[in-house]
């Protein structure tokens, strides 16, 4: 015990009384969180799905490489008319898991980890892990169409968010640690730590970074990485020829350029049917809320009877694909499946299921991409189709998911190199914009920091950085005589409707009276204002600016602060809570419509 107590006062004393040392120390801890939830996520996966979709049906689906798939596959027998029940069984213990335990945290999980960086009066409960954790892994186990990136990012956030209680953080540090939170789970799961730790500080935001939060989330994506990777004997999500990706030939670029255009005009049809189907759930009121995601695993079993590489990650199809096995996802087959795998995803995650959109994006532009790189593949044969796939389904994710950067090394770290590289900046950059600025999965992101209620103070603090007092001051102010009567004074700012007056004594400023101070004084009162306590004049120069003088304001909102000329020869006027305020208002009015402006260009 001695030794455990001197550890930890060591600890203390050394590693967190720095804020370095602190940074590397939660890093550390969310990511053992994040390596440990995903190996819970994973496993429980695997477990529920031969519990239930193979215990039921017979079906049992392709893994990806990095997971021990095989590049040969057959289907087997299965009993086609079963897999209804087991989706239908799904996404009913999925969703009364969710309603009656955490709701709230239905459907994406990154959006609730999201929703609670920008709002931290968001508080996400201390069961959430556990019931996110089961209801997804029963809900993609048993052939719900989501991915493992929402559970294993709200599991980690969530025990962000216990790190920032116990390490006593203000709310500008909870808000990284809850960021980095995100990165290590997506980094971890997906055995892509790089790409993990940038998809942090760039997911909250459609057109922005967190910067900050880069450095802890490195730490912890690195380690959530190190624990999940270890059972995979950290191999790359799949199994590629990388050595064929070379960049031979010029005319390349044009097939990255249509692949662009095609993966975020997909992107934009993906979300626009996603928030239908969202939004005509939400309009079932007579159903119960636990039953929609019954009502949505019955719906994609229906078409999985026809279809069956619709359901649960759907890794082990696009495995296949880049394998150059495609007896099972032949060019009409891929055409039909790309509408198919964008229908079955928003009715498993949008009638309240649980799970993530990354894995059903990624399967989504492997449909696509497949299917150009066959038709393109003839004409230009040094663009081979595995290398269009992987393209696409990068290029597709970045663009439904406005997260460029960190998908474009992650894609590099999906397919185990660098080769890629310039074929992916090409794409996500052109899918990005094609997709359109609004066209998000995740409906929780804002714009840009100025659109976050967690960098609300900063902005303000800009704008009134951009006001001068002159600008803002009224200059219709009194001046009086020290020698004046103080009854005269009262009534002349009653009728000019002032609220106070600037004092001066042989034309120099010596002091400010407002009309609170001069209701003790009857209205018979003899005295002057050499009589009287008065007081001391608070002053600024006209060429300052509002942010400066609120600092020095007055508490009595009576009491203003008196402007003088730039050089501090004369007084010019005053100011107060009313004209700062209203100033304030004006310019951040005109900022706004500036910003929106901005935002309509895309």
């Amino acid at each position: 015990m001695p030794y455990i107590s001197t550890l930890y006062e060591f600890f203390q004393r050394r590693i967190l009384s720095s804020q370095p040392g602190m940074w590397v120390a939660i890093g550390l801890l969310i990511g053992i969180s994040a390596g440990i939830g995903s190996l819970l996520l994973y496993n429980g996966i695997r477990f529920f799905s031969h519990l239930i979709l193979f215990g039921i049906s017979g079906f049992s689906p392709p893994l990806p490489g990095g997971e021990g798939g095989s590049p040969v596959y057959s289907i087997g027998s299965y009993d086609r008319l079963l897999i209804p029940v087991s989706t239908t069984l799904g996404g009913f213990l999925s969703g009364y898991l969710v309603y009656k335990l955490t709701p709230g945290t239905e459907g994406l999980g990154i959006n609730a980890a999201v929703n609670a960086f920008h709002n931290l009066t968001v508080r996400i409960k201390n069961r959430t892990p556990a019931v996110k954790l089961a209801s997804s892994a029963i809900n993609i186990g048993a052939g719900g169409s989501a991915g493992r990136d929402g559970p294993v990012a709200l599991i980690s956030a969530v025990f962000g968010s216990y790190l920032a209680n116990l390490f006593k953080l203000d709310d500008h540090d909870r808000r990284i640690v809850m960021a980095s939170a995100i990165g290590a789970g997506i980094g971890s799961i997906f055995m892509a730590p790089i790409g993990g730790a940038i998809m942090s500080t760039e997911i909250l935001y459609k057109r922005d970074f967190e910067v900050e939060a880069l450095i802890p989330a490195t730490v912890a994506s690195v380690v959530g990485y190190a624990i999940f990777g270890y059972q995979f004997h950290y191999n790359p999500l799949f199994t590629t020829a990388a050595s064929s990706f070379l960049f031979l030939d010029g005319r390349s670029i044009f097939v990255y350029t249509i692949i662009g255009i095609l993966a975020g005009l997909g992107g934009r049809f993906y979300v626009k049917v996603f928030d239908l189907v969202h939004i005509a759930f939400i309009r079932l009121r007579s159903v119960p809320s636990y039953v929609k995601p019954a009502i949505g695993g019955f719906l994609v079993g229906a078409v999985a009877i026809f279809y069956p590489q619709i359901m649960g990650l759907g890794y082990g199809w696009v495995q296949l694909i880049l394998s150059g096995n495609l007896a099972y996802t032949p060019l009409k087959v891929l055409l039909i499946l790309f509408f198919l795998k964008i229908l079955a995803t928003s009715l498993s995650i949008g009638s309240g299921g649980s799970g993530g959109a990354f894995a059903p994006s990624i399967v989504t532009g492997a449909f696509l991409g497949a299917s150009i790189g066959i038709v393109s593949h003839p004409f230009l044969p040094f663009v081979t189709i595995d290398e269009v796939t992987i393209v696409t389904m990068i290029a597709f994710f970045a663009g439904v998911s406005k997260t460029p950067v960190s998908m474009l090394i992650m894609g590099t770290e999906m397919a185990g190199g660098l080769d890629l590289f310039l074929p992916l900046m090409i794409a996500i950059t052109i899918s990005y914009f094609a997709s359109g600025i609004k066209n998000s999965v995740y409906h929780e992101q804002v714009l840009d920091r100025l659109h976050s209620p967690a960098h609300l103070f900063e902005y303000r603090n800009q704008i009134m950085d951009s006001i001068i007092i002159g600008e803002a001051m009224n200059p219709n102010h009194i001046e009086v005589d020290i020698n004046s009567g103080v009854w005269d004074l009262a009534y002349t700012m009653r009728i000019r409707h002032v609220k106070g007056a600037v004092i001066l004594k042989d034309s120099r400023l010596v002091g400010y009276v407002s009309r609170n101070m001069l209701t003790k004084y009857g209205k018979n009162s003899k005295k002057k204002l050499s009589e009287i306590e008065m007081m001391k004049p608070v002053t600024v120069l006209e060429s300052d600016t509002i942010h400066r003088a609120i600092n020095i304001l007055p508490p009595d909102p009576q009491e203003n602060i008196v402007v003088l000329k730039s050089d501090g020869s004369e007084v010019v006027g005053t100011l107060g809570f009313t004209e700062i305020a209203d100033a304030y208002e004006d310019r951040f009015r005109e900022f706004k419509i500036s910003q929106m402006k901005k935002g309509e260009e895309y």
